[in-house]
């Protein structure tokens, strides 16, 4: 597999996600641009490709140590993975709290209001 920079411009994550934005990359490109680098002997996708096979469905309940099992993968590397995943599911659990946001008097009508 070739180095990133062997790309043509137009086919690197970073350029297409530029380009198409973020629905238009698959898992692994996606994760490509969060690692950046690979490791002497394996390029990046390669490595990203292997953290999406080995975790799948999973992926969203790693621990720093998970990543760790891959090959390429090593402590900054992982808690920049777990680090992600925990911000995510943060600012997701926010969005979905039960919180009630009083912006306006219709608003408490809502609220207050027996149907």
């Amino acid at each position: 597999m070739p180095k990133i920079k062997d790309i043509p411009k137009v086919d690197r994550p970073r350029e297409k996600f530029l380009e198409k934005g973020p629905d238009a990359l698959s898992k692994s490109y996606l994760s490509t641009i969060l690692l950046s680098s690979g490791v002497k002997g394996k390029n990046v996708r390669q490595i990203s490709e292997n953290i999406i096979k080995k975790f799948g469905k999973k992926f969203l309940n790693l621990t720093v140590d998970d990543p760790l099992k891959i090959s390429g993968i090593g402590q900054a590397k992982a808690l920049q993975i777990v680090f992600m995943i925990s911000l995510v599911k943060r600012f997701y659990a926010d969005e979905k709290s039960n919180e009630t946001i009083v912006k306006n008097y219709q608003n408490i009508t809502s609220l207050t209001y027996d149907y």
